[in-house]
């Protein structure tokens, strides 16, 4: 039973056989039994586009150059009040603000890693991102990591393999055709349903295979297209989150739960991406509390959501992976904010993940910086994608066409 089949046949029962109730449960036996015959492994990837500063995420708590450098925005020692640093293991610890991803890192289900970046990071955003999702540090390809896997899987079915919220990510972007959605409440903002049959009616005009450009366009636009239709059945569906999760009331917040939605149905999702911006904080930053507090307790509340929303039996079958172009600079600037700096902070997370830090710690005195401002790297962040690639969605044949140029060393934080 492929995953068209099981879409086009959920939105053939009648609306109240449809309605997905609290944890997803399906009410019809026939859709069960959809649900029964689709699985496999999906990686949620979520990227804090703007920069992140890594060194207030995870704080480096027992290193005193920290305070040093950040007299008014450093985030206290661990038992300094409630807006201390939440410690990890004697040295690290996270932001305050991060307390929901801190109970995952005690469960032993979060992965650290303080110092990710590539060899002579460069401070362009757009540039850095792009970098960072082509899979290759310091170069930019018209195609995307996750595409290029896409593209090499042995899979043959399409229909929502592959789901980019709020716009196509250069990770997605490439020869396989993805669907990119702002939300399942409205998959196609100003487009209505008139058009949309007016469009189908054009691509399902025959066409010569000799044209290839027009070929591969009729390719594209009838799967995006059908991929938006079976989405519209579930755009007046009530859901009700499971295990009292509560998701961000932001846009953030409702593409995480349209994730979870597309999990249960088991409809064969194999990626999603997700962005959240806000983090290129020059001005005014904040410590404990502050622009980037604020933006740290959507950004964690909402991983937390989705983690306790799917619960053991879905997370069993999904890593989410964080991300961020660069970090900034060690030394806080006249304008109590900071500037594009090199390594930040990402995590892993899943019940098949290992907790705990990953990294060396090259230190924050003046010698161990990078070029005298910015910290250093010590994960370069394409061994993070390959980890991913072969442990968790068990891609091993081709990883140096995903990942060209990659030389991997496995880090562990996926068994």
């Amino acid at each position: 039973m492929n995953r068209r089949k099981f879409l086009t046949g959920l939105a053939a029962l009648p609306l109240a056989s449809r309605t997905l109730l609290s944890g997803g449960t399906l009410l019809s036996g026939l859709s069960t039994a959809y649900a029964e015959n689709v699985s496999g492994k999906t990686l949620v990837v979520i990227f804090q586009r703007g920069g992140c500063d890594g060194l207030n995420v995870v704080v480096p708590h027992g290193e005193d150059e920290y305070y040093r450098l950040r007299p008014d925005i450093a985030i206290a020692r661990p038992g300094s009040g409630v807006n201390a640093t939440l410690d990890l293991d004697g040295f690290f610890g996270l932001h305050p603000a991060m307390s929901s991803l801190h109970d995952i890192y005690q469960q032993g289900h979060l992965a650290v890693m303080p110092t990710v970046h590539y060899t002579n990071g460069n401070r362009s955003h757009f540039s850095s991102q792009d970098f960072i999702e082509s899979g290759i540090g310091g170069m930019k390809t018209d195609d995307g990591w996750l595409n290029r896997y896409l593209s090499l899987s042995s899979q043959t079915t399409e229909d929502l393999r592959a789901v980019s919220f709020g716009g196509l990510a250069h990770a997605l972007k490439g020869s396989k055709s993805v669907t990119s959605i702002e939300s399942i409440g409205a998959p196609v903002t100003g487009i209505d349903n008139e058009i949309l049959n007016q469009l189908a009616d054009i691509y399902r005009q025959p066409v010569s295979s000799a044209l290839k450009a027009r070929s591969l366009l009729k390719q594209h636009g009838e799967l995006a297209l059908e991929n938006l239709f079976l989405l519209d059945q579930y755009k007046d569906q009530t859901y009700t989150p499971e295990n009292a999760a509560v998701y961000p009331d932001t846009a953030y917040g409702k593409q995480l739960t349209d994730i979870a939605r597309l999990i249960k149905t088991r409809a064969g999702l194999e990626v999603a991406a997700v962005d959240i911006t806000g983090w290129d904080n020059h001005a005014n930053q904040g410590g404990a509390q502050g622009t980037q507090s604020a933006r740290l307790k959507e950004f964690s509340d909402g991983i937390a959501a989705l983690y306790r929303d799917l619960g053991p039996t879905y997370m069993n079958d999904v890593v989410i992976l964080t991300m961020t172009e660069f970090g900034r600079t060690a030394q806080q600037n006249a304008s109590l904010g900071t500037d594009h700096g090199n390594a930040s902070s990402w995590f892993v997370l899943g019940q098949q993940v290992n907790g705990g830090i990953y990294g060396e710690w090259p230190g924050l005195s003046a010698e161990q910086l990078y070029l005298g401002r910015y910290l250093a790297h010590s994960i370069d962040f394409t061994n993070i994608f390959a980890e991913v690639l072969t442990k968790h969605l068990n891609n091993t044949a081709s990883l140096t066409t995903v990942l060209p140029g990659s030389q991997y060393q496995p880090l562990g934080f996926l068994a």
